[in-house]
């Protein structure tokens, strides 16, 4: 499957890169990460599985790069616009952004994230670390919303939460890729939302090998269906509760504390 992320710059990750465009600068060709942000989140998707560092949630998935941040960590809405529509011409299945802003964006990127939709890709992103509301993109209409909880499986303290919340994943002291040749441990919503991502790769590859298309309105209807229940069903803290892949493909019922230590092992 193709996933479109940000920013990435590991040897544990190269062997699933495909393309890569920076949207930062002149210089398209360079869009290498010096921040680590991307990196980490590349690696907890598609860390390769080659006896060295981390092995991701979906470690044969191809990383289709799209640098939208600076090395500041920062970045324009009009480049992460073109980083939208530059995924769509790749025909990537998934769109993992672990980004946002506590403001609407505007209707340009709304309309960005429209056509993704509109072209059948899956769009992931982060809720945010403020302790607040659900912020943009994620707030959008038709985008899977990913809150992060620790290893209790509580919400992590800073997870952003609302009705728009979808999907929660660990969040916590997440060991992943880190520039150059390092590895880190991060916490964040940013962390969580490349799991889902992950998750949501494994899925479509499944389900093709069956004739059947994933499309995102399937997606988004499982993890409504086939989610592990933290809290109230459907609640502003949880959503639909924690993600767990084997439940997914099986629609089979575990235990929270099981289908944490699936996402772990």
């Amino acid at each position: 499957m193709k996933v479109a992320v940000l920013d990435i710059n590991h040897p544990d990750l190269k062997p699933n890169l495909k393309m890569g465009m920076n949207f930062t600068s002149s210089i398209a060709s360079e869009f290498g990460d010096r921040n680590g942000h991307g990196t980490h989140c590349a690696g907890i998707i598609a860390g390769c599985d080659n006896d060295t560092g981390v092995v991701g949630i979906a470690p044969q998935a191809e990383l289709y790069v799209a640098k939208v941040l600076g090395d500041d960590g920062s970045g324009t809405i009009n480049g992460i616009i073109n980083g939208i529509d530059w995924a769509i011409s790749q025909k990537v299945d998934i769109i993992s952004m672990s980004l946002g802003a506590s403001v609407n964006p505007g209707a340009a990127f709304h309309s960005a994230m429209k056509r993704a939709r509109a072209a059948g890709i899956v769009i992931v992103a982060a809720s945010g670390n403020e302790n607040s509301h659900v912020s943009w993109p994620a707030a959008y209409d038709k985008v899977i919303v990913v809150g992060a909880v620790d290893q209790t499986l509580g919400r992590a303290g800073f997870s952003n939460f609302g009705k728009e919340l979808d999907i929660d994943a660990p969040g916590v002291d997440t060991y992943s890729t880190y520039p150059i040749n390092k590895y880190a441990k991060y916490s964040g919503t940013s962390m969580a939302t490349p799991m889902v991502s992950g998750v949501v790769a494994l899925v479509q590859a499944y389900t093709s090998k069956t004739g059947v298309k994933a499309t995102p309105e399937v997606i988004m209807n499982m993890i409504k269906q086939r989610s592990v229940d933290l809290g109230d069903m459907g609640d502003a803290m949880f959503g639909n509760g924690l993600v767990n892949i084997y439940k997914l493909i099986k629609g089979q019922s575990l235990r929270p504390a099981e289908g944490l230590f699936f996402l772990y092992k």
